[in-house]
């Protein structure tokens, strides 16, 4: 059966001692006249029998009482109670919160008397909001720490690379051409002629002379360094099968034959015949020291944009936020060219922009050419040579679809399973996909989460294809060895049209 509602005769028989809040009456000098088991459990005084103590005593601060008193007078003159005041209490040195509800009492005449009023124990939650309040102050004071960092590590890479291309100009003649990578046939060619030149030049020095002239040059072992070192330059590759240590391999053995001839005693053996092997020894040492400066090159400007990108990225929510501007999407696309040519230059990949529409949206430069910009960025670096005769290359497109704009950047190279686009696990922040690591690729794994949270937050979407070029079974072996074809979209919403989601 339904319970039978209360009696107004239960409500006028209704106990306050009973009620889940502190109910109180206190004299004009704060002593407690009347107060509920709710209240004496919350200021620790005993739960039955009259209360022999004063409110104030349990304020942390005198002056909070005399300016509870104040508020609580002003308030009565306007014909208003005090609601939701925070009182900080102290109970047996514990901080207690309150939050106060609270009349002033007046005689016939009009004197205040005292107060009535009730408290609620509000402690817990007003902890949890502080510590709140102030985990948030260390966040954004690590936050600001971390982009000075930053900025001060992208400033020492900026000196690094102008080092770099000191380097390479003090080398004068470059067989690569320029400052960019050279590729893998590029390497083997110049290394096996380089590597052969020195052989040869070291079968001609051991047959300059007669063997008495030769035994005074250089002793015996030394003669026998160098035949082994001939050896090992005619052999280098199948000696050393991984192409990243095969500079560093050919380095060690030019520079042990040049000490070598520097050893020699003058006067026994043909100064020509002592220089050419030096001089051929030094060609070597130098080629590959500059293989080596070209790479460190290029990695340190990939170690630029990524410590900007997450310097950009950890510092977004410390930023002052930009105001929305109109702008064509030719010109983000430009900016973001423009960002990457040194990159892309070093990396020896052509950028070929095509048919990009000429549609405005309304955006946040800073934030749409920064995520414009990650997604560039990752098609340069993972992209792979299709034909020695041309460079890799990365295509970028832009086109209107309906009240959407699309940017796409599409590159022939390192691919992306299905598996981890249908669990989205590339936007996941800190995932690196399980191919992406190959030659030794840098990246933080935040450049796709950053660019889909601004993408989105433009009532935008990113959308990623990666297809393999050869038509395989992906349970065969070589299936993710072959190239993929990659294409990532980042649609907007074309300006003047309302959007789904409000502009920040």
């Amino acid at each position: 059966m339904p319970e039978r509602p209360p009696s107004l005769a239960q409500f006028e028989d209704f106990d306050f001692q009973e009620l889940p809040i502190g109910v109180y009456m206190t004299s004009l000098e704060g002593n407690f006249i009347v107060c509920n088991k709710a209240l004496r459990r919350m200021l620790g005084l005993p739960l039955e029998g009259p209360v022999q103590a004063n409110i104030e005593e349990y304020y942390a601060s005198r002056s909070d009482r005399n300016k509870a008193i104040e508020q609580a007078t002003q308030l009565a003159n306007q014909g208003k109670n005090v609601e939701r005041d925070i009182l900080h209490l102290k109970v047996q040195d514990r901080d207690v919160y309150v939050e106060d509800y609270c009349k002033i009492m007046q005689n016939e005449e009009g004197v205040v008397i005292g107060f009535l009023g009730c408290m609620v124990d509000i402690t817990s939650d007003f902890e949890s909001k502080r510590h709140e309040r102030e985990l948030q102050q260390r966040v954004e004071e690590l936050t600001f720490d971390i982009g000075r960092i930053l900025h001060a590590n992208t400033t020492t890479l900026v000196m690094v690379i102008q080092s770099l291309n000191s380097v390479i100009q003090a080398f004068m003649s470059n067989p690569f051409e320029g400052y960019g990578t050279p590729s893998v046939e590029e390497v083997d060619e110049q290394l096996t002629e380089y590597a052969n030149r020195l052989a040869g030049a070291i079968e001609r020095f051991i047959r300059v002379g007669d063997e008495e002239r030769r035994s005074k040059a250089l002793p015996k072992h030394k003669w026998e360094m160098l035949e082994a070192q001939m050896t090992a330059l005619r052999e280098f590759k199948q000696r050393v099968p991984v192409l990243e240590s095969q500079p560093v391999a050919l380095r060690v053995s030019a520079h042990s034959i040049g000490q070598i001839c520097q050893s020699v005693v003058s006067g026994n053996l043909p100064r020509e015949a002592v220089r050419d092997l030096q001089q051929a020894a030094w060609h070597l040492e130098r080629l590959t020291t500059l293989i080596d400066v070209l790479k460190t090159r290029t990695a340190v400007m990939q170690m630029d944009y990524t410590l900007q990108s997450l310097r950009e990225y950890v510092t977004a929510d410390v930023r002052e936020i930009a105001k929305h501007t109109t702008l064509t999407v030719e010109k983000l696309v430009e900016q973001t060219v423009s960002r990457l040519a040194s990159f892309a230059q070093s990396s020896r990949v052509d950028i070929k922009t095509y048919d990009v529409a000429d549609v405005r949206v309304n955006v946040n430069e800073r934030e749409v050419v920064r995520a414009l910009s990650n997604l560039l960025h990752n098609a340069i670096k993972y992209t792979w040579r299709r034909d020695q005769t041309k460079a890799p290359w990365v295509s970028i497109r832009a086109k209107r679809e309906d009240s959407k704009v699309y940017i796409e950047f599409e590159n022939w190279g390192v691919p992306i399973s299905k598996d981890e686009l249908e669990k989205e696990l590339v936007f996941q922040l800190g995932y690196r996909g399980k191919w992406s690591t190959d030659r030794g690729r840098l990246g933080t794994g935040i450049g796709l989460t950053d660019s889909r949270r601004i993408a989105e937050a433009h009532g935008g979407r990113i959308q990623i294809e990666s297809i393999p070029t050869r038509n395989q079974n992906e349970a065969d072996a070589d299936f993710f060895k072959q190239p993929f074809l990659t294409r990532v979209r980042l649609y907007l919403p074309v300006a003047g049209i309302p959007s789904s989601r409000s502009n920040e």
